[in-house]
C-alpha cells in the first residue's frame, strides 16, 4: 500500500470510528485517480521482481533517449549493453544515453533541449532546472504519474522533496524534476596533494585564505605542474566563490547556475527572509578583497591563462598530475582520491565552510532528471527511470559498472576493484558516469575510500545542518529579461574579475555595478525580495 493511500485509509477509518457510519475518501485539489494499479515488487517467497507495473501495455518496443552530464567513460558501451538487456526484459525498452560536457553545458544544454531529439535529461537548480521549466522545455509531472509509473521511487522519496521541485509556470504551481531520493551528503571541498606539501615543508593547510605558500612552491619546484588549471565552466569562480564563504558569506545565490550566477544570496541558515548582493556592506567588501587575492594569485602565474578556453576541469587536471589542486565536493573527489593512492601520491581534502565550521544540508532537488516536453514515450521513460533510480542491480551497474570488470564485492560487503584494475585504468570508475540521481542508499561503501575520505565523511556529521530555506525557489518569469541582461553583465564583467584576468580590481568592480545596475540589476533583486518573503510568509 503506497504512503497516500495508507493515509486516506487511516483517515477513513478514522471518520467510521467518530461517526458510526460510512464516509468516502477524496482526492487531493489538483490529482487525478487512475486505474492503473501500482506494481508489486514482490514474487512468492518474497524474491523481487523488475516487471512493468500492473495493467500497463509494454507490447510495442520503444527506444528512450537520455542526456547526463560529463565526457561518456571508455566502459560506458557494455554498461549500456547490460542496462539495455535488462530493460528489453522488464518493460520492452532500449536506452542510449549522450552527454554534454561540462565545457559546453551553457550552451548546448538549452540546444539540446530545443532540438527534441531526447527523451531525459540530467536536470538540477544549478543546471538550469528553473529556467528550463519555465520555458516549457520539460515534461509537466503528477504525483499520480510517480506512483503509477515509477512506484519504488514513489515510495522511496520523501514528501516534502515535491515542494522542492515546484515551479511557477503561468501563475500555477507545478513540477517537472524526478528528484532524487537520497540527497548527497557533501560540501564544497578542494583537494591537495600532501605529499608535496610535505615535501617542501609546508605547514597545513586548512582553506583557501591560507594556501599561497603550497602554491608558490608548486609554481617554483615542480616543472609541469600549474597550482590551479582550471576550466572555464566549473571551476573558473570557485577560488573566488570559496573565498567569499571562508570570509563568512552565508547566503545562497538564487539565481545560480554552472557557469555562474548573479550573487543576489539569502540567508539559508534562518528563515527571515533577508536578501543581500555583492554589492552591499558587508559582502561588498569582501568580493573586492577576494577579487584582489585571486587577481594575485593570476598575475603570479598560478592560475592557467588560458583559463577562458580550457574545458579540463582541475579534477581532472589533478588525477594527471598537472594541476596542484583539484575544485569539486565530497562526493565527486572520493574518485580522484582513490586515484591519487594509485599514483603514489598522499591527498587532503579541505572543505570549504562558514567561519563557524558549518555548511548546509543538500536539498533533494540538487540531483534529478526531467522529461523532455516533447517526449513520445513519457510513461515507458518513466518506467525505466524507476528501475535505474531505484532497483539494487540496475543501480549497481549504472554507478559501478560490470562486475568483474569494473568491480567486484569484498569479503566486507564493499565495492573494491578486480585483480589489475587500478582507478586509473579502470574503464567506467565510480560517480564519473553522470547518474549522480540514483540511490545511494542502495550502494554499498567502497573499499578505496582513504582514511583521509573516511574521516572526512565522518567530519561532515559536525559540518552539515539543515537548511529551513529548503524548498524556495525564485519564480524567474516576471523578470527572465532583466535576468538575461544582467547574466550577460555577469558573464562579460564579472567573470574576469572573479579570475583575476583585469588590470585593476576596483574599476573592475564598479563597471560591473554599473553594467549589471543598467541591465535591470535592481528590478531582479526586488522581484526577488518579494517572493522570499512571501515563502517565509507561507511557512507559517
Amino acid at each position: 500500500m503506497t504512503k497516500r493511500k495508507m493515509a486516506i485509509v487511516l483517515l477513513i477509518v478514522t471518520a467510521l470510528l467518530l461517526t458510526a457510519c460510512s464516509s468516502a475518501g477524496t482526492t487531493a485539489p489538483g490529482t487525478t485517480t487512475t486505474t492503473v494499479a501500482p506494481q508489486d515488487t514482490t514474487k512468492e517467497g518474497g524474491e523481487t521482481t523488475t516487471a512493468a507495473p500492473e495493467g500497463i501495455d509494454t507490447s510495442e518496443e520503444v527506444h528512450i533517449v537520455g542526456y547526463l552530464l560529463g565526457d561518456e567513460l571508455v566502459g560506458m558501451p557494455k554498461v549500456m549493453e547490460a542496462l539495455n538487456a535488462k530493460l528489453k526484459e522488464d518493460i520492452n525498452a532500449t536506452m542510449e544515453i549522450r552527454y554534454i560536457g561540462w565545457g559546453d553545458l551553457a550552451s548546448k544544454y538549452p540546444l539540446v533541449l530545443a532540438g527534441g531529439d531526447l527523451d531525459w535529461i540530467f536536470t538540477a537548480p544549478w543546471a538550469y532546472y528553473i529556467q528550463e521549466a519555465q520555458k516549457k522545455a520539460f515534461y509537466e509531472l503528477s504525483e499520480d504519474m510517480i506512483e503509477t509509473y515509477m512506484p519504488r521511487h514513489y515510495e522511496a522519496l520523501d514528501p516534502v522533496a515535491y515542494n522542492q521541485v515546484m515551479v511557477n509556470v503561468d501563475g500555477e504551481k507545478k513540477f517537472y524534476m524526478i528528484c532524487t531520493s537520497s540527497p548527497d551528503k557533501k560540501v564544497s571541498a578542494f583537494l591537495v596533494r600532501k605529499d608535496l606539501r610535505e615535501k617542501y615543508d609546508i605547514a597545513e593547510v586548512t582553506n583557501l585564505t591560507d594556501i599561497e605558500p603550497y602554491l608558490e612552491v608548486i609554481s617554483t619546484n615542480e616543472a609541469g605542474m600549474t597550482p590551479m588549471m582550471l576550466d572555464n565552466t566549473y571551476d573558473l569562480s570557485r577560488p573566488f566563490a570559496g573565498l567569499l564563504t571562508e570570509a563568512g558569506m552565508i547566503g545562497t545565490d538564487m539565481f545560480s547556475a554552472t557557469a555562474g550566477g548573479l550573487n543576489i544570496w539569502y540567508d539559508w541558515r534562518e528563515t527571515t527572509g533577508e536578501v543581500f548582493t555583492i554589492f552591499d556592506e558587508p559582502y561588498r567588501q569582501a568580493a573586492i578583497d577576494a577579487a584582489k587575492q585571486v587577481k594575485d594569485w593570476y598575475d603570479k602565474g598560478y592560475i592557467n591563462p588560458d583559463v577562458f578556453g580550457n574545458t579540463v576541469r582541475s579534477k581532472e587536471a589533478f588525477s594527471q598530475g598537472k594541476s596542484g589542486i583539484a575544485f569539486g565536493n565530497s562526493v565527486d573527489l572520493q574518485s580522484n582520491m582513490a586515484t591519487a593512492v594509485d599514483n603514489g601520491w598522499d591527498v587532503e581534502i579541505i572543505p570549504t565552510i562558514l567561519p563557524d565550521g558549518k555548511a548546509p544540508r543538500d536539498a533533494y532537488s540538487n540531483n534529478g532528471v526531467a522529461l523532455a516536453a516533447n517526449t513520445k514515450n513519457p510513461e515507458r521513460t518513466l518506467m525505466a527511470l524507476d528501475l535505474l533510480m531505484q532497483e539494487p542491480s540496475y543501480v549497481m551497474l549504472s554507478y559501478f559498472g560490470i562486475e568483474g570488470e569494473n568491480y567486484e564485492m569484498t569479503e566486507d560487503g564493499k565495492v573494491g576493484l578486480p585483480e589489475g584494475v587500478t582507478n586509473d585504468s579502470n574503464t567506467y570508475p565510480v560517480d564519473v558516469a553522470g547518474f549522480w540521481f540514483v540511490s545511494k542508499d542502495l550502494q554499498p561503501p567502497l573499499a578505496s575510500w582513504t582514511d583521509a575520505y573516511i574521516a572526512h565523511r565522518e567530519d561532515l556529521n559536525g559540518i552539515l545542518v539543515n537548511n529551513p530555506m529548503n524548498g524556495f525557489e525564485v519564480d524567474k518569469e516576471a523578470t527572465k529579461t532583466e535576468e538575461a541582461n544582467c547574466n550577460n553583465a555577469f558573464t562579460q564583467y564579472g567573470q574576469p574579475l572573479f579570475i583575476g584576468a583585469v588590470p585593476d580590481v576596483e574599476a573592475a568592480f564598479a563597471e560591473l555595478e554599473e553594467k549589471a545596475k543598467a541591465a535591470g540589476y535592481d528590478t531582479v533583486v526586488a522581484e526577488a525580495e518579494k517572493q522570499i518573503a512571501d515563502f517565509v510568509a507561507s511557512l507559517g
